[in-house]
C-alpha cells in the first residue's frame, strides 16, 4: 500500500493551487487577470493523480483522482464561468446624446457630464472591469 501522501498529494496540490493560491495571489494582476499559475498547478495535479491510477488502480487512489477533479473543475467553472460581465443596459449609440451622470472626480467633488455639455466636445470611454 501506497503512503497517504503520495496518494492524496494530488488532491492537496489542486486545493493549493487552485482556489487557495488564487484567492491568496488575487491582489496581482498576472495571478488575477489570466490565472495560468493556478491552471499549471491544476494540471500537474491532474497529470499526479491520473500516474498514481495507472500504477495501481485501488479506491484510494480513485477517490484521489475524483476530488482532483472536482476540485479542477470547480475551480476553472467559478473562475471563468461565473466571472463574465454582466450584459448592458444602455446601448449607446453614435450621434446621440449621452444620458447625464454624475460621479465623484479625482479632487473629491462631484462631476456632472452636463457640465460639459455646450462648451467641449466629450469622448466617453468606459472600461468595464471585475476585479
Amino acid at each position: 500500500m501506497k503512503p497517504w501522501l503520495l496518494q492524496f498529494g494530488c488532491v492537496f496540490l489542486a486545493l493549493l493551487g487552485g482556489p487557495v493560491a488564487y484567492f491568496l495571489l488575487l491582489r496581482n494582476p498576472w495571478v488575477r487577470n489570466t490565472a495560468w499559475p493556478n491552471l499549471l498547478l491544476l494540471a500537474i495535479a491532474l497529470a499526479w493523480g491520473f500516474i498514481q491510477l495507472r500504477q495501481g488502480r485501488t479506491a484510494w487512489t480513485i477517490i484521489a483522482l475524483a476530488l482532483t477533479l472536482l476540485i479542477s473543475i470547480g475551480f476553472v467553472y467559478i473562475r471563468f464561468g461565473l466571472s463574465t460581465l454582466p450584459p448592458t443596459q444602455v446601448k449607446a449609440q453614435v450621434g446621440l446624446k449621452a444620458l447625464d451622470f454624475t460621479l465623484p472626480d479625482t479632487q473629491g467633488g462631484q462631476f456632472s457630464l452636463s457640465s460639459l455639455r455646450g462648451r467641449y466636445k466629450v469622448i466617453l470611454l468606459f472600461f468595464r472591469g471585475v476585479w
